[in-house]
């Protein structure tokens, strides 16, 4: 296959064990034959929630850190198993969302993903370029949303909250002959959760599907958004030390498409073809940032970026046997990114309307190969191999091998090891102040060793991981050239992170379930033993699901996160404290058609905050009122 297939993740019950793991490989696997560290969460695991936003699905995921910079406007980024943000490959039904234009380096910025629509989280952790090729150094994350309905379908969802919070959404579906739809509008707003921020977002969403005689099925998704957000600066102190009070305002506008045609032939073949494009505007404007009350650390800037991804991807897929099976295939991405703006450098005795411009195109190549074979109904073995060529950067090779033992009908041991890269982002290639054209891809090894535990009736199960990753080539800024008054990127740092996570889920009575996650994580910059900033060292959650009636049912969360070190740039290098946080959902089902909830977040009013300087929101309350009628 050439991706993972998000048609056949849809069309699949996420309920049952014939769900398919459609990410990091070209051939779908059932969970309990999968030699990958994967997660799955579906809607019957953060439905009863009500989350508002990505951010708060992801807390429960084990050997994975979320932050989130203050309130709903300010940046939300992800650390798995301790890589930086811009180190995963996120994709929304396998089409990627990472922009390489951003001074971010590539990351994708959680706040501004819809979540109406999503069905299930698929999470792939280690070095996954021998699938993906770059952006998949340290894994891959894909949303899959809600397949094309072929019935009648309606929803009509009103929110309102605490800080001026609205939501509207109508999303519908059915079919007309063999073509099935689903479709999904909504309108996101938030007030000032934390000192002088706002949050605005307006989405559409499709899913068409057409399914022929001829057994060929087409399937085209896709997302719109429109959001305007206001925070203070990251990097500048918050609302608590920034000397500047003036906040940043970003304006995003993406438009994002994949179209995906499948074909069985016969003697165990099978075909698809993928092809996505992705376009996205962001139009910034920063004050700047104060290191002292006459002395700008960043200057102020007005910009525009544009940034254009077309890719497609091409996979055969040869069952053998049973025991046996074989995918090949291609994949052609072409990359085009500028930015149009000015910074203000007046205050190091530069014009106030220096250029920032730069226009960068660049098409990348891959071929990837991907076994799988059953030894003794109990030994799985799953290899793969890709080679990328690059327009001006050294052909990379990517391997991967992963293997699962069936030790017990209730326990399985897997281990796996791969190499993973990243070419440097188009931001870094081309900034005129501190990019450098002459940087090189960084790099990754990783490996793991598990142990999955499940009952027959799936009411337990246990899973405890252990893993190691090595980053090389970081880029960053250069010191030596700092010291010369030259602030210019290079390939600089090496950096390891290792830990281990467990996650357990136990359902005693058919009313009552618990689950819970753990990871234990350390990191450190090998030249000079210093730990990577905003990861913790440990992480808990605990999840509760209680029926209380045929019509009611509650659902709480609390997260534990540890003391983390932070850099920003009124306060310099600081420890951040860690926190407890507890969110309560209260869902009333009385009628058919229609339901209503109360969300509760930080319902103990904790007082903590991730960055230094930018306090999280006080305890916040919504209510919503849904109807679906029948058909």
């Amino acid at each position: 296959m050439v991706l993972p297939n998000p048609v056949q993740a849809q069309e699949t019950s996420v309920t049952t064990l014939d769900t398919m793991i459609v990410t990091g490989s070209a051939q779908p696997t059932r969970p309990h034959q999968s030699t990958q560290s994967v997660t799955i969460l579906n809607t019957e695991q953060f439905a009863p929630l009500q989350p508002n936003r990505v951010f708060t699905m992801l807390q429960q995921v084990p050997g994975l850190h979320t932050d989130e910079m203050s309130g709903r406007s300010g940046i939300s980024s992800l650390y798995l198993r301790g890589a930086d943000p811009n180190f995963t490959l996120i994709m929304l039904d396998g089409i990627p969302l990472n922009d390489s234009t951003n001074q971010r380096g590539g990351s994708v910025d959680l706040s501004t993903i819809p979540i109406d629509r999503i069905d299930r989280v698929e999470i792939v952790r280690g070095p996954l370029s021998a699938f993906y090729g770059s952006e998949a150094m340290a894994g891959a994350i894909n949303f899959i949303t809600k397949s094309a309905s072929t019935a009648p379908s309606l929803r009509l969802l009103g929110e309102g909250g605490r800080f001026d919070y609205l939501k509207g959404l109508v999303q519908t579906g059915g079919s007309v002959g063999p073509l099935s739809t689903n479709i999904s509008l909504s309108h996101t707003q938030n007030g000032e959760q934390i000192e002088k921020d706002s949050f605005s977002m307006d989405s559409a969403g499709w899913n068409f599907s057409l399914q022929t005689d001829s057994n060929v099925d087409m399937h085209l998704n896709g997302q719109y958004t429109d959001s305007t957000v206001r925070s203070f600066p990251e990097g500048s102190g918050g609302s608590e030390f920034a000397l500047l009070r003036e906040t940043e305002r970003r304006k995003t506008r993406e438009f994002l498409t994949g179209v995906s045609v499948s074909f069985p032939i016969p003697s165990g073949w099978h075909h698809q073809v993928f092809l996505s494009v992705t376009r996205r505007i962001q139009d910034v404007s920063n004050p700047g940032i104060l290191a002292t009350p006459t002395l700008f650390a960043l200057p102020p800037a007005d910009f525009e970026t544009l940034y254009t991804r077309v890719q497609t991807r091409m996979t055969t897929t040869w069952t053998i046997s049973p025991q046996w099976k074989f995918s090949l295939g291609e994949q052609l991405t072409h990359e085009r990114g500028r930015r149009n703006g000015t910074q203000d450098l007046s205050s190091f005795g530069g014009p106030s309307d220096q250029p920032d411009d730069f226009a960068i195109r660049r098409t990348l190549g891959g071929t990837f190969a991907e076994l799988t074979s059953v030894w003794w109904h109990k030994l799985t073995v799953n290899s793969g191999i890709r080679a990328d060529i690059s327009q001006g950067f050294q052909p990379k090779v990517s391997p991967r091998i992963g293997t699962s033992y069936q030790l017990l009908p209730s326990i399985q041991v897997r281990a796996g090891y791969g190499k993973g890269f990243k070419l440097p982002s188009l931001s870094s290639l081309g900034d005129p102040l501190i990019g450098n054209p002459s940087v090189q891809p960084e790099t990754s090894v990783g490996w793991d060793l598990g142990l999955d535990y499940h009952t027959s009736d799936e009411e337990f199960t246990a899973t405890i991981e252990f893993f190691h990753n090595r980053f090389r080539n970081l880029i960053d800024l250069d010191p030596e050239l700092l010291n010369q008054g030259i602030i210019r990127l290079a390939n600089i740092d090496e950096a390891v992170t290792q830990g281990w996570n467990i996650s357990l889920s136990f359902t005693p009575l058919p009313i009552v379930s618990f689950q819970s996650s753990f990871t234990h994580l350390t990191t450190r910059v090998t030249e000079t033993g210093n730990p990577l900033r905003n990861r913790p060292k440990w992480r808990g959650w605990l999840g509760v699901t209680m029926r209380l009636s045929s019509t009611v049912n509650v659902k709480s969360q609390v997260t534990w996160v540890g003391s983390s070190f932070d850099f920003q740039v009124p306060t310099q290098t600081t420890r951040v404290g860690g926190f407890a946080k507890a969110d309560i959902t209260l869902n009333y089902h009385p009628f058919t058609t229609w339901s209503c909830y109360a969300a509760l977040e930080n319902v103990t009013n904790s007082s903590y905050e991730q960055f230094a300087g930018f306090p999280a929101p006080p305890f916040t309350f919504r209510l919503g009122l849904e109807y679906r009628p029948e058909f």
